[in-house]
């Protein structure tokens, strides 16, 4: 893994060593993908945890791969976050440092027990902080009530915290399914945030420049989770440029025959290319559904309404947008 050093102040670390089991440490460990209101909690309750008792550290561990990677390679899961956004969000929630675990068919291998004693010798965990689904070592086994037995016999605390919210709001595999709707809405109430995603500017076809309104096609890895077809609202940020209201098409272009699924950003009020520089885009709201145009003067009016609606969108709160945009102006009304 290329990982770097630290993200926002924060040390990232790949191996459980490098914390030193000399300064004792509260802990927390799940895949966090998303880093959704769940994850948040958890991560808020680790860093609690260390604060009760001076001289604790509070650090998140996660995995990459994924395991269902690993284990079921036949059936890959989409995910809602790239590793290094994961750590972003990890990091903001304030914890000391964040440990990322090579996982493989070993890793997968260790009992429970075993795992944990690692956590405890290796990395100083006096306190472990769970969610009501931890499973952790082979197989699954380590649920909380046997966290809770082990952490008796290892010497540590357990504190597992429960979920609020409506049921099943607070799962990952749950805002995937609403980001494959495209309901924008409920992908962002579960995240407690804006939905974005980063990716590079890449040259297209071109199509949409002919029309008048040139477009830019943002690559993603093929394993990220992105929004059903369809049409958004949102904001753009190119090289930490502040947010501008874009209008965002996730589709293959049907009307010019059928194309690989593209996400492409029109950018409200911007002069010149983007190409080859990194374009983060935030998701504000859902417009309208994939449509076919009987040619491209239907969709250059289908167009030029939905840029309507973009400038029209209600205005967002600057927070929602961090930690990937932080303390942005609303010079120009883009924070919309």
């Amino acid at each position: 893994m290329n990982l770097p050093a630290q993200i926002a102040g924060c040390p990232v670390h790949t191996d459980l060593g490098a914390l030193g089991a000399h300064e004792p440490t509260a802990l927390t460990l799940g895949r966090f993908d998303g880093v959704h209101e769940g994850h948040r909690a958890l991560l808020r309750a680790t860093v609690d945890a260390a604060q009760a008792t001076p001289g604790t550290r509070a650090v998140a561990v996660t995995l990459w791969p994924p395991p269902e990677w690993i284990l079921r390679p036949a059936q890959p899961r989409a995910l809602l976050t790239t590793l290094h956004d994961r750590l972003v969000l990890m990091a903001a929630s304030g914890v000391d440092a964040i440990v990322v675990l090579t996982f493989d068919h070993d890793f997968a291998q260790q009992e429970p027990r075993e795992f944990l004693s690692r956590l405890r010798d290796e990395a100083g965990m006096r306190d472990m902080v769970s969610g009501p689904n931890a499973r952790i070592g082979k197989g699954g086994a380590g649920t909380p009530p046997v966290l809770r037995a082990l952490s008796r016999e290892l010497g540590f605390r357990y504190r597992e915290i429960a979920w609020h919210g409506p049921a099943g709001t607070n799962r990952s595999s749950t805002i995937r399914a609403a980001l494959a709707d495209g309901d924008i809405d409920a992908v962002n109430r579960g995240l407690g945030r804006t939905y974005s995603l980063e990716g590079v500017v890449a040259r297209g076809a071109g199509e949409g420049r002919k029309l008048g309104f040139a477009t830019a096609n943002v690559s993603h890895p093929e394993w990220l989770c992105v929004p059903g077809d369809g049409v958004y609202a949102g904001l753009s940020v190119v090289d930490g440029s502040e947010p501008l209201r874009t209008a965002i098409s996730i589709g293959t272009r049907p009307t010019y025959g059928e194309h690989p699924r593209v996400v492409e950003a029109h950018v409200l009020d911007a002069a010149g290319d983007f190409y080859d520089r990194p374009m983060r885009l935030f998701f504000v709201s859902r417009l309208r559904g994939q449509r076919t145009f009987a040619d491209t003067e239907q969709l250059a009016e289908a167009i030029s309404e939905d840029i309507a609606a973009v400038r029209a969108a209600p205005l967002l709160p600057a927070q929602t947008l961090a930690p990937f945009v932080r303390d942005a102006p609303a010079a120009g009304g883009s924070v919309r």
